[in-house]
């Protein structure tokens, strides 16, 4: 065989062997492109399916937050409809209690944020802006609100532990069997005549304003993020 010929022989053979690696390549990059974008597609329908669980959260949270705080507006302003508004907003003397001697957590569902996170698949996203408004709802707003929430919880020891020493009948009358006028007849009596035990209350009725305010803005980052993922997950 001529030296052109083995030339040509060998030239041939290392061109196929070329193609074959490149193809093996190529398609091995296929299949992980099609992995990466299933991998995409379950992270942003997780993250969407939580974001709709926590705007439920969040308004079972908000409604409560708004009564409790009335409950507590009724109490200080101890105007004539004053019972009556609050007779409208809880079904019992727990309810007036709850709202005067207790609070309430915020404590939304985030599991699959932090599985997506610890599991690292968050990488599978390719909005910079997808990723940055997760990390706003998940830290910033909500790390906004945790912070009065727990703001609130210390006024809310401060504010038991003064009832359960100057007024253990607040405490002790906390029963369904207690009428919600005899209950809120006390109260009302013990507030008209108490500046600290108002000035407590109405700190703490400040607090779940910030609280709510606070909600709100989270909720809107909520409801942002959750709009920009469903027009993702539809263009697709």
């Amino acid at each position: 065989m001529s030296k052109y010929k083995t030339l040509i022989k060998y030239t041939i053979e290392f061109i196929v062997i070329v193609a074959g690696v490149s193809a093996s390549f190529l398609g091995e990059e296929y299949r992980e492109g099609l992995q990466n974008e299933t991998e995409r597609k379950k992270a942003l329908s997780n993250i969407k399916i939580e974001l709709d669980e926590i705007d439920t959260y969040c308004e079972e949270r908000r409604n409560n937050y708004v009564k409790d705080r009335n409950v507590l507006k009724y109490l200080l302003d101890n105007t004539d409809y004053a019972f009556d508004s609050i007779d409208n907003l809880v079904q019992s003397s727990p309810g007036i209690a709850f709202a005067l001697n207790d609070y309430r957590e915020f404590q939304p569902p985030m599991n699959r944020y932090n599985s997506i996170i610890n599991e690292g698949t968050i990488k599978f996203i390719k909005s910079d802006s997808v990723k940055q408004q997760l990390s706003e709802l998940h830290n910033t707003f909500y790390s906004y609100l945790k912070s009065v929430v727990d703001d609130e919880k210390l006024i809310q020891q401060k504010l038991s532990f003064y009832l359960a020493e100057n007024y253990p009948k607040v405490i002790l009358l906390e029963t369904y069997d207690t009428e919600k006028k005899t209950y809120y007849n006390f109260l009302s009596k013990a507030v008209d005549n108490d500046e600290i035990l108002k000035a407590l209350m109405y700190t703490k009725y400040r607090k779940m304003g910030i609280k709510n305010y606070f909600l709100d803005g989270y909720e809107e980052k909520l409801i942002e993020l959750r709009n920009r993922i469903e027009k993702i997950l539809i263009n697709q």
